[in-house]
């Protein structure tokens, strides 16, 4: 383990360097949990995440020195509890950013937590809440990325990553530099009461929110149009002109080839 710094930077001011970790929310519970004098911007970085998570108990799996793996600490106490998902949009938007300064316009924001580049998944976000009667006391934001993995497994067929894209290396300490500069940028956003600004950015670069598309419910495949995300991360769809929400896992994608 080695600790290092960013000098001037809000989000990754302080890291925590792992060479293998089962997963790098876990192990900032559990320092959580021992009362580590941890200050907020914490960077928990990780060389192989070898028992990542992702939403809903789903496992993300990232080859070993290729990929980011990361957990940051925020303390969003100057949110309400019942607005933890503009969060999630706040650090969406963020990663956005600093991929499409990269990769282009192709780069968008899969409802709820995954990013993508045209159909493909290029990464994902895990936000675990600690709650604290009405106070929002920690959370603890996951961020997976694909940057220079090229094979994938079989069942993982529509991933993708940077190299991929691009047909080239990255340094990754280069883009966790961008990631924690624009994290810390959205973050100050939502401190400042900017939920308006998030919201319409959110939905600007949301995936498949500018026309009609498959969309399967109950085994049955329906077109729809996407209408909004609901400050309860709910997935509003307008289908035959009537409005539904959607939970996480009640609507799936339908990605045709």
């Amino acid at each position: 383990m080695q600790n290092n710094t960013f000098s001037g930077l809000f989000v990754g001011q302080k890291i925590v360097e792992l060479s293998k970790i089962d997963s790098t929310n876990n192990y900032l519970k559990k320092e959580l949990s021992k009362s580590a004098p941890l200050s907020e911007g914490t960077v928990i970085l990780a060389d192989h995440q070898y028992a990542g998570r992702g939403q809903i108990n789903n496992i993300w799996e990232a080859e070993a020195g290729k990929n980011l793996t990361f957990s940051i600490l925020l303390c969003p106490s100057f949110l309400a509890p019942e607005k933890q998902f503009i969060l999630n949009k706040a650090i969406s938007i963020a990663i956005n950013d600093v991929l499409s300064g990269i990769i282009g316009s192709g780069v968008k924001i899969k409802w709820p937590n995954d990013i993508y580049v045209n159909d493909s998944k290029l990464g994902g976000i895990l936000i675990e809440n600690v709650i604290q009667g009405k106070k929002w006391k920690y959370a603890i934001v996951g961020i997976g990325l694909n940057i220079n993995q090229i094979n994938f497994p079989d069942h993982l067929n529509n991933a993708t990553s940077l190299q991929k894209i691009m047909n080239k290396e990255y340094d990754k300490r280069t883009l966790l530099t961008e990631l924690c500069n624009a994290i810390g940028h959205w973050y100050s956003e939502l401190r400042s009461l900017g939920y308006d600004n998030v919201r319409i950015e959110y939905f600007k670069r949301l995936y498949r929110s500018d026309g009609e598309y498959l969309f399967r419910i109950n085994e049955t495949d329906q077109i729809g149009k996407i209408k909004n995300v609901t400050e309860q991360g709910l997935l509003e769809i307008e289908i035959l002109g009537n409005p539904r929400t959607f939970g996480f896992k009640e609507v799936e994608f339908v990605i045709q080839a």
